[in-house]
């Protein structure tokens, strides 16, 4: 593996870290001032510009304050690190008690597990786009926001037919 591709998962490593310590400003500067994010939050249904919506230091701090303020306690561990070229990979998952409101989401007092896909792509030593796909349903289901389908879904689905 080359030596940017090294320097770009270390990035991706200082982020999560800093996401998992809470601290904003370590956070914020590994985000280049031109970024864009191509990840909705959960329950975001607006409209995305197809080139996606800045994702700078500020943005960033935002974006940590958001995770944090319901889940003070949220902790990253990179499970995989993937590098090819000026992109970055990570499989990762996020632990934490939904202690507080996130958006929509209320405070529910429980504990949340659950993993993110998330790519980044890096200039420099920054990020400068980022995607994820995310399993928010399991951690809606586990912050008891949504309510998983009943037996009689499970019967359904097991004969179709009736």
């Amino acid at each position: 593996m080359g030596d940017e591709q090294d320097r770009n998962k270390d990035v991706v490593r200082t982020h999560f870290a800093a996401l998992s310590r809470g601290d904003a400003d370590a956070f914020a500067d590994t985000h280049d001032p031109y970024g864009l994010n191509h990840a909705p939050a959960p329950f975001d249904l607006s409209d995305w510009p197809p080139e996606g919506r800045p994702f700078g230091p500020a943005e960033a701090r935002e974006t940590l304050a958001w995770l944090r303020a319901g889940s003070p306690d949220l902790q990253v561990a990179i499970e995989d690190l993937i590098a090819e070229g000026d992109q970055v990979v990570a499989w990762i998952r996020m632990t934490g008690t939904m202690t507080g409101s996130r958006g929509p989401v209320p405070a529910s007092g429980r504990p949340v597990d659950f993993r993110h896909a998330q790519r980044f792509r890096l200039r420099d030593g920054r990020i400068v786009e980022h995607w994820a796909v995310r399993d928010d349903l399991r951690a809606m289901i586990q912050a008891g926001v949504v309510t998983p389908p009943g037996r009689q879904w499970a019967e359904l689905s097991e004969n179709p037919n009736g």
